[in-house]
């Protein structure tokens, strides 16, 4: 009697992660134990103040953390007065991509406002101050966004309906990695997804994984990010993308789910070009990874 399909997927699930615990280990202790070229190490907030030490004088002012300094930018762009205002929706498509190549990061937060929108970071204004809350750390910036130099627009990551949470949540990012040049040289999701929402995250080599376990991943519930390859030198690989509107060069895009044809459904955080329904093996020859994270301490 054959054995459920359900059964063989987990099997075979908790088999390939127990192959890679190793490797994301050693993944997540690079990330956020060892400062990476170009990327400032992690800055995780002080622990609150304990018993001892005598206490401020009643009416005294109260010391106020310093404004993060403004993070570098590209050519062509300028630092502009912009008030926080929020989504009216939260969802796949309320972040897109803008003019530097951080789709690792727009395309994991496009992941998590579609799966776990909980998760997302926690964005305020106070004063002549904009927080930016992740796990672990705050951020305070200046209610200033990067612009065009001549249009005056959104010069990077936005939203569709003109709020400017994304761009803040963005900023933030850049002032973590050290800037929006070092931003814009792309990165990994896993870190983004890390984060962005501070769940255990991990990435999934798709050629070794097989079909039944990337379909599983896919059709989990879990904010996840696929990564297509580069198609320099396969002139098949290319002509594959190209014919499910893939991006001809690698390119990080949302995992929306697994259709009844065993399609995996893609969000390209370009806002536009949507990839068509993927084939399952094609998408298993055409990417190299996912990457993921839990969302919750049960999953």
């Amino acid at each position: 009697r054959a054995r459920p399909l359900a059964a063989v997927v987990d099997e075979a699930a908790a088999a390939t992660l127990h192959a890679v615990d190793t490797e994301v280990a050693r993944l997540l202790a690079l990330l956020h134990d060892t400062p990476q070229p170009g990327r400032r190490p992690p800055s995780y907030a002080p622990s609150a103040t304990v018993a001892g030490g005598p206490a401020p004088p009643q009416g005294a002012p109260v010391p106020v953390a310093p404004q993060a300094a403004e993070p570098r930018l590209t050519g062509g762009v300028r630092y502009a007065e912009r008030p926080l205002t929020l989504p009216a929706a939260v969802g796949v498509g309320f972040a897109r991509q803008g003019s530097i190549s951080d789709c690792h990061l727009v395309a994991a937060l496009c992941a998590v406002a579609d799966r776990a929108p909980w998760l997302l970071p926690a964005v305020s204004a106070v004063g002549d101050t904009v927080l930016v809350d992740v796990p672990g750390r705050r951020y305070r910036l200046r209610p200033t966004l990067p612009v065009d130099a001549d249009g005056g627009g959104l010069a990077y990551a936005h939203s569709p309906d003109g709020s400017t949470l994304v761009p803040y949540v963005e900023k933030a990012f850049a002032v973590y990695g050290g800037g929006y040049p070092e931003l814009g040289r792309g990165g990994l999701p896993v870190e983004a997804l890390h984060w962005l929402t501070g769940r255990p995250s991990y990435l999934l080599r798709v050629p070794k994984a097989g079909d039944d376990i990337v379909a599983a991943l896919v059709e989990s519930r879990q904010p996840a990010v696929a990564c297509s390859r580069p198609f320099d030198d396969d002139r098949a690989g290319a002509a594959a993308a190209l014919r499910y509107q893939l991006a001809p060069v690698a390119h990080a895009y949302a995992v929306r789910s697994l259709d009844a044809g065993r399609r995996v459904l893609l969000h390209n955080p370009w806002g536009r070009r949507h990839p068509l329904p993927v084939p399952l093996d094609v998408f298993c020859a055409l990417f190299t990874r996912i990457d993921w994270c839990e969302t919750d301490d049960d999953d």
